[in-house]
């Protein structure tokens, strides 16, 4: 099989990922077992298996440390870890590599012993039949390994940092730690100087989520070439199945997670004088950042919570505590201190094993099947793995809106993210789910879907693959066959108004031409100061689209995250749109299963540089990101103005972005946001780029907008409608370009219903 791979892409594809700290193996992972056992091992070992799984690999390679004795806990290691060669599947596997006598070393320890880890991987891969391709180090420690032998072999560095060292450094000193405890007890001075040495040296630098992308990495220097791309990992789904699997005839269910099932059973019973209540379920290493002591606070000071619910929390792996590091210990005892305190003994769960295989995802089934709800309570979550993991199954889960979830709601719409800080609100974001019958139904059902739409495996490798091929020479040639999606043919022109052609049509497409097959008309509104602000003329125009017996499809155009739009759709009694367009146009999500349309972003992606954007804007002294939930967005920068934003203002960002290789939209609203965003996006060129893949031509397009941020969207050749509350601005600009757009007296809905009836529509 390689033999003939190679003769079709005249290059065998050997791939080395390193992963060295913490407890690595392919079964029953001992999650939490120790600070350096966390997500990333699952996510490495998920990537390995996954990657090999594509034609166009011969092997990969897991590279992690060989261990024996005792681990960080004081208790013996399982001899799984001594064996040199694991296998995951047919073309994956875990290479251990001795160093250290092998011995279990923190990460923080292993520094001196790296030479000597690189000297023996080197030695094995020259003794592998297959020469190797690229390397991908994971972490710091990791990445310093990957980073010499990418050097050795002359092949490309792949570098996904994970948590990075300065950004821990400020939290440390948020803690009280001053520079010198850092240093003795973390050598972060040294970490940090080691990814910084990465990040100079890689092609490619990975990560999971935006916010990683813009704040993990702020305080680092990236090569202006070096290709930094955003990729959310994947989910086994085959392991987080829905929860009412168990209830439907003829499904076939593993005996080991029956067995895991009723293990948790038993587990939980052990603790809880009513087994049978509603269950908020926590899981997570015993890690102060993962402050799990402001959930067992909230749960402890709510009658409410206590009255309706159980608390099961589930932090690591332990034997004895006395014998874990300081900061587990720390947080162990607190828990336990905190369940005495509020007298939780029979409503409160804290066991002291768990198998992340087959237990955790039954925990997740049980606490769905009891319509429960799952809580990650960190200060900060990169990516937010567990929120993805509960949502596969039907649980709906609270998290922190700091950092990754915001894109897993977004993109999900599964869950609810807010301050973590704020034990009232945390309190009420749970009540909200176990009380909200209709509202758990609808994040349980979103969570299954999107999931498995968003988070696929699959997925990953294709983009994973598409970094590969421009970094990598010889995947030069094969480069346009890397992905299966839809790819745009950027060479021809069009006489649409957007001057492009259509792409390869998807099946998302093919929906949403079968849903418009008898429609007749569009309304594409902007939701805030338009669509929404009287109730009563939102339901009169309710009404008119509804009397037009599916003649007519209500869509949006707005600067909200998708997340936000259900929320806001919700609370206002409108139907979720089945086009939106969002985020200022720089995402646009389809169809009655919300999902988002790809061929738009790889055609925004093309030519945006966020990194690079954001460190230019923030020497301007002028602007400052937006830090609510949702407004930073993969193809959207928000900013606030410290002072008035004037036109000369904005046309001197643009150039200034432009002469910085940046071409980018600077698009400013109600005299103090900033959005930049790309120069291919925009309300307007995202609705004309839908327009130009939907398979008719005689559909009436009606525009509707109140501020400046719609003026692309009304510029555009479609009937526009400026409703009566428009911002002054927008309208000095229609009357000063003359632009085609009815200038409506009433305000809001009301606005839009005037217009309809000025164009003959009512």
């Amino acid at each position: 099989m390689a033999n003939q791979r190679s003769l079709v892409w005249g290059v065998l594809m050997y791939v080395q990922i390193l992963s060295l700290h913490g407890l690595v193996r392919g079964d029953s992972i001992e999650m939490g077992r120790d600070a350096d056992t966390g997500g990333q091992v699952r996510y490495v070992l998920d990537l390995a298996v996954a990657l090999a799984e594509d034609p166009r690999i011969t092997q990969v390679d897991l590279i992690t440390r060989r261990l024996r004795g005792l681990g960080t806990d004081g208790q013996p290691l399982d001899e799984s870890y001594s064996r040199e060669i694991e296998t995951l599947s047919p073309r994956s596997r875990i290479v251990r590599v001795s160093c250290a006598d092998d011995q279990y070393v923190r990460k923080e320890d292993l520094w001196p012993y790296l030479d000597e880890f690189t000297k023996a991987l080197e030695s094995f891969t020259h003794k592998q039949p297959w020469p190797l391709a690229w390397i991908h180090g994971h972490y710091a420690d990791a990445g310093v390994v990957a980073r010499n032998l990418a050097r050795q072999f002359q092949i490309p560095f792949i570098f996904t940092g994970h948590s990075l060292g300065k950004p821990k450094l400020d939290y440390l000193a948020s803690e009280g730690w001053s520079h010198e405890k850092a240093n003795r007890l973390l050598n972060i001075d040294h970490r940090i100087s080691e990814e910084q040495s990465c990040l100079d040296a890689a092609d490619a630098v990975i990560t999971s989520t935006l916010h990683e992308k813009l704040s993990q990495y702020q305080g680092y220097q990236i090569p202006e070439e070096t290709l930094v791309e955003v990729i959310a990992p994947g989910l086994d789904l085959k392991r987080f199945f829905p929860y009412y699997n168990y209830e439907l005839p003829g499904e076939e269910i593993g005996e080991g997670f029956k067995q895991a099932r009723s293990r948790m059973q038993r587990q939980l019973a052990r603790f809880l004088a009513d087994p049978q209540k509603k269950l908020i379920l926590a899981l997570c290493r015993p890690d102060r950042r993962k402050n799990i002591q402001s959930l067992i606070q909230a749960y402890g000071e709510s009658p409410e919570l206590r009255a309706i619910a159980n608390l099961a929390v589930f932090a690591g792996i332990r034997e004895d505590i006395n014998t874990m590091s300081g900061n587990e210990r720390e947080v162990l005892t607190d828990i336990l201190l905190l369940m005495d305190r509020y007298d939780l003994y029979g409503k409160m769960a804290i066991p002291k094993r768990h198998d992340s295989e087959l237990d955790v995802p039954e925990l997740y089934r049980l606490a769905a099947s009891g319509r429960g709800v799952f809580v990650n309570s960190a200060f900060i979550e990169l990516f937010g793995l567990t929120t993805i993991e509960a949502s596969a199954t039907g649980l709906p889960f609270i998290a922190t809106e700091n950092g990754g979830p915001q894109d897993i709601v977004a993109l999900c719409n599964s869950g609810i993210v807010l301050d973590v800080t704020d034990q009232q609100a945390l309190t009420a974001g749970i009540l909200r789910l176990l009380t909200d019958g209709d509202l758990w139904n609808e994040y349980s059902k979103n969570g299954i879907q999107n999931v498995r739409s968003h988070y696929a495996w699959k997925a990953h490798v294709e983009h994973y693959l598409r970094v590969v091929s421009r970094i990598h020479p010889g995947w030069n040639s094969i480069s346009d066959s890397l992905s299966s999606s839809a790819t745009l043919n950027l060479s021809s022109q069009s006489d649409h108004p957007s001057g492009r052609t259509a792409i390869n049509r998807s099946s998302l497409m093919e929906k949403l031409d079968q849903r418009l097959e008898n429609v007749s008309g569009l309304l594409i509104s902007d939701i805030d100061g338009t669509l929404l602000g009287d109730r009563e003329s939102l339901q009169e125009l309710l009404e008119w689209i509804e009397a037009q017996k599916g003649q007519w499809m209500l869509g949006v155009a707005t600067g909200r995250a998708p997340a936000l739009v259900y929320e806001v759709c919700r609370e206002w009694n409108v139907p979720y749109p089945e086009i939106m367009i969002a985020s200022v146009g720089s995402e646009i999500v389809l169809g009655d299963q919300h999902e988002h349309w790809p061929e738009w972003s790889d055609w925004l992606g093309e030519s945006w540089h966020p990194s690079k954007i954001a460190e230019l804007i923030s020497r301007t002294g002028w602007l400052v990101p937006q830090t609510e939930p949702h407004s930073q967005r993969p193809f959207k920068l928000s900013y606030l103005t410290t002072e008035t934003f004037s036109a000369e203002q904005e046309l001197f960002l643009k150039d200034h972005l432009f002469a910085a290789g940046c071409p980018c939209q600077v698009i400013a609203s109600h005299g103090q946001y900033v959005d930049i965003l790309p120069d291919r996006s925009g309300k307007g060129a995202a609705l004309d780029f839908l327009m130009c893949q939907i398979s008719r031509n005689d559909l009436q397009i009606v525009v509707a907008g109140d501020s400046c941020n719609d003026w692309d969207l009304l510029k555009r050749p479609y009937s526009a409608i400026a409703v009566g509350n428009s911002e002054p601005l927008l309208k000095e600009r229609i009357r000063k370009e003359q632009a085609e757009v009815y200038l409506a007296q009433r305000h809001f809905a009301a606005g839009i219903l005037e217009g309809l009836s000025y164009l003959g529509l009512r």
